[in-house]
């Protein structure tokens, strides 16, 4: 053990730190539903009421609220919440924390969480704790360990975390608070960045670009130098990949399969994570992918598609998605794109047999009609996309960045094993 350490039931902490029971420091109290019979209202009143479904760990999410109705306001006006409590759903999606902000002091609360409060330490050291795996790994037990997981008031009230002194508290809490505002404001940049690619794909891939004279057609006004064609009209091939048995699936294997878990919404194939398996060379060489082939998925997620760049080792689609390979006419890039809009996700639906998992039958690609510019227009609008697509890479992996620093200082701050200096405090 280190000098001036001690042992405790949440293993070693400095000696002047104590471990404490959250009762110790707070009283913890239910939300409350609506009387039977009653429902909340969209028109906004002076009683906001706030869902799980409101709560993000850190933050209430405002943009949806939903509010009591004003007669019934006075039955459940005891179970409201303050922006000095904190407040931990315990149904449904559970440990989500967080505090709310001072404008919806008096908000009712939900049966599906509870409120800390009267809160006799840092507030903002508090919600850290909260936060990081010294409760969120006691949380994670109760869902694995229970079909219907809740957390029950007395379960919260028993969780045992360190309790510093106050200014070492109030310190580590306000650092950990500036890198979750670094990450607050790159995620600002992350939906900011997500709104410019949306207009901008709105506008590329119905207007084009420049284009000040535009012609009538069968989905409306596009530009005089583009066309409305068939899919099929694009493609030089297309077919399924293989059916094999999941024994087939080894390590050592001769090709990587395709499936819809490695396609992210954003047409990146995630080539890390595909499997290998072990085929003949007759059954490889007949659905080998080449570069800039489409890969699109036919059943669950239908539609999906991502850009096959070459690997070093052959890669195929699974038996449940289509290897698309496209003609001189056609860039895959550009079609990647225009195949995320909400208008080729209509088309998708129209064609989709449903049942148990919905199918896309491959001879139905083939019908998808599409506003068509020239191939270099197609190249262009294809490369300011992808543009705004590395702006939001890099935004992601800084905030990657930033979350593994903020886990490392929670792992030694509110551990005691690495301590702050406090005269600057």
């Amino acid at each position: 053990m280190k000098e001036r350490y001690k042992m405790s039931k949440l293993g070693e902490i400095p000696l002047d730190w104590e471990i404490v029971k959250i009762e110790e420091i707070a009283e913890v109290k239910g939300g409350k539903r609506l009387p039977k019979g009653e429902s909340l209202v969209e028109q906004k009143n002076s009683h906001p009421y706030i869902r799980v479904a409101d709560m993000n760990m850190g933050w209430v999410d405002t943009n949806n609220l939903l509010y009591v109705p004003d007669e019934v306001f006075p039955k459940i006006s005891r179970y409201t919440i303050n922006h000095t409590d904190l407040y931990i759903s315990v149904a449904g999606t559970l440990g989500v924390v967080g505090k709310i902000p001072k404008s919806l002091d008096g908000a009712n609360l939900t049966e599906n969480a509870n409120k800390l409060t009267n809160i006799q330490i840092s507030q903002s050291f508090l919600l850290q704790l909260l936060i990081s795996p010294i409760i969120q790994d006691s949380i994670e037990k109760e869902k694995t360990n229970n079909a219907q997981p809740k957390l029950a008031l007395t379960r919260i009230r028993n969780f045992l975390i360190p309790k510093p002194p106050i200014k070492e508290q109030q310190k580590i809490a306000k650092i950990l608070s500036t890198v979750d505002e670094k990450i607050a404001v790159i995620d600002e940049q992350l939906q900011a960045t997500k709104a410019l690619k949306k207009g901008l794909m709105q506008r590329l891939l119905t207007k084009g670009i420049g284009h000040t004279v535009f012609k009538d057609s069968v989905l409306g006004e596009i530009p005089m130098k583009w066309e409305v064609l068939k899919f099929g009209k694009l493609i030089s091939k297309h077919g399924y990949g293989p059916r094999f048995s999941s024994k087939d699936y080894d390590k050592n294997g001769n090709v990587k399969t395709i499936r819809g878990t490695d396609i992210n919404l954003n047409g990146e194939i995630l080539f890390n994570q595909v499997p290998t398996a072990k085929l003949l060379e007759e059954v490889i060489s007949n659905h080998k992918l080449k570069n800039l082939d489409l890969v699109m998925i036919t059943t669950a997620d239908c539609g999906l598609t991502g850009v096959y760049e070459e690997q070093a080792i052959p890669f195929i689609p699974s038996a449940y998605a289509v290897k698309i390979s496209l003609n001189e006419h056609a860039d895959a890039y550009f079609f990647k794109y225009l195949l995320q809009t909400d208008f080729t996700k209509n088309q998708v639906e129209k064609f989709i047999r449903k049942g148990t998992v919905g199918n896309l039958p491959g001879s139905d690609i083939l019908k998808f009609k599409f506003r068509v510019p020239p191939i270099e227009e197609q190249q262009e609008i294809a490369k300011i996309l992808s543009i705004v697509d590395e702006k939001l890479q890099v935004l992601k992996d800084k905030k990657a960045q930033y979350q593994t620093l903020k886990k490392g200082l929670m792992q030694n701050l509110l551990t005691g094993k690495i301590r702050v200096k406090l005269n600057d405090a």
